[in-house]
């Protein structure tokens, strides 16, 4: 192995550290490599197929909605299509980077995987230290401290979401299954470890995903399924020692009590009567906008209005919230056209992923269309580079079948 190629690995393990770092430097330190990858792929003669560069302009079409949105949006709210065109550029330029790069390259970021998983728990462990030497300081120590206030110092600290942060974990928990070099031991060790770290966090739509993952491996194992029991029996065991000993992971379970019945009573008591309010909201707005959509420069403000009258129907301020769903964001922004391009954008992933019977990639897209649920994935700069990134590796990626790292 040359120096170079020594480089090539360094360069996809910095990849894989940006998802970790603050926003500013996540830029530098993702599109820097990709650069480098590109000069490779010139430098060493590699062939990149003509269809990839159709390709990687299709994935990220969706973007240029966001261009067209310059024309017909009213001056009023143009500013704000301009911010959106700047923000969400990563959402066409991955695929196409990806485009560019040779498949041999792009297999070499495919195999470093590994190293998403150790800096997504390592960010997450570290955060979590500091969490608890903070409040072990304070005279009333962890008395009274909510799953609420958990999120946002986790969120402060850190610099992500908890549900991004989870998608992390629960992306982590696809690679670990589906890597063929990582010990047996090591890669049990860091499942466990990164779930006792996903449970406080207690994101429920990665959750979700997580639990049809496992699924999925239980079926594909299905005929040793019992070599596995002990396996299993250690994930329950971290299940009940979290909800007995971790306040926050009780505290969200019976959030879910709220899940029946319409919005009633306070909304700020329970988040599963905001997400009740936030779907009644987006919901209307849907029926409202349905063929043409309202345009992404105006969808917010559309919101505050809505959220307006709510604050007076329940007498006391409500905040404005985004639409939380990215299949609304879509449907309510550019209409019917526009949600069902990004459907079958994900449609295309999807084939593409049975195509190749790789697992992961089934697994990242199940992660963004159960999130998607619950979460305006696309709107955050984690979220659109998280999408845009690795639906972009595992398409462009020829590797078939499982991960061998």
């Amino acid at each position: 192995m040359n120096k170079l190629e020594q480089v090539d690995k360094y360069a996809a393990r910095l990849i894989m550290l940006s998802f970790v770092l603050p926003m500013q430097i996540q830029i530098i330190a993702l599109f820097a490599p990709f650069i480098y990858f590109i000069f490779r792929t010139f430098q060493v003669k590699e062939h990149v197929p003509v269809s990839n560069y159709l390709w990687g302009i299709f994935l990220g079409t969706t973007y240029l909605f966001y261009l067209f949105a310059l024309t017909t949006t009213p001056p009023a709210y143009i500013n704000v299509v301009h911010q959106l065109c700047e923000y969400r550029l990563s959402y066409l330029l991955i695929p196409v980077l990806f485009s560019i790069i040779s498949p041999q390259k792009t297999e070499i970021i495919y195999k470093e995987l590994c190293w998403f998983v150790y800096f997504s728990i390592a960010a997450c462990l570290i955060t979590n230290i500091s969490f608890i030497v903070t409040y072990s300081r304070l005279p009333q120590g962890f008395k009274g401290v909510t799953h609420v206030a958990y999120r946002i110092y986790f969120e402060e600290f850190c610099g992500l979401h908890p549900t991004y942060m989870s998608m992390y974990l629960a992306l982590s928990a696809g690679i670990l299954f589906t890597a063929t070099k990582i010990s047996s031991r090591l890669k049990y060790l860091l499942f466990y470890v990164m779930l006792a770290l996903l449970l406080p966090l207690l994101a429920k739509s990665p959750l979700i995903a997580l639990a049809l993952m496992l699924a999925h491996q239980a079926w594909l194992r299905r005929h040793t399924l019992w070599q596995y029991k002990w396996i299993f029996a250690g994930m329950l065991g971290v299940l009940a020692l979290s909800y007995l000993f971790i306040p926050f992971v009780s505290q969200r379970i019976q959030e879910m009590s709220g899940l029946s019945g319409g919005v009633q009573g306070n909304i700020n008591d329970n988040s599963v009567y905001v997400r009740k309010m936030i779907w009644e909201v987006d919901s209307t707005m849907a029926r409202h906008f349905w063929l043409t959509g309202c345009g992404p420069g105006r969808i917010m403000q559309l919101l505050k209005i809505r959220y307006f009258f709510y604050s007076l129907h329940y007498g006391y301020n409500v905040n404005s919230y985004d639409p939380h769903n990215e299949y609304f964001y879509q449907w309510i922004s550019f209409g019917l056209t526009g949600i069902l391009f990004f459907i079958a954008t994900l449609l295309i992933h999807f084939y593409n992923a049975l195509k190749k019977r790789q697992h992961l990639y089934f697994y990242a897209l199940l992660i963004l269309i159960i999130t998607s649920f619950t979460e305006s994935v696309l709107t955050t700069q984690h979220g659109l580079i998280f999408y845009s990134f690795f639906t972009a590796l595992f398409f462009f990626c020829k590797k078939r079948g499982e991960i061998n790292q």
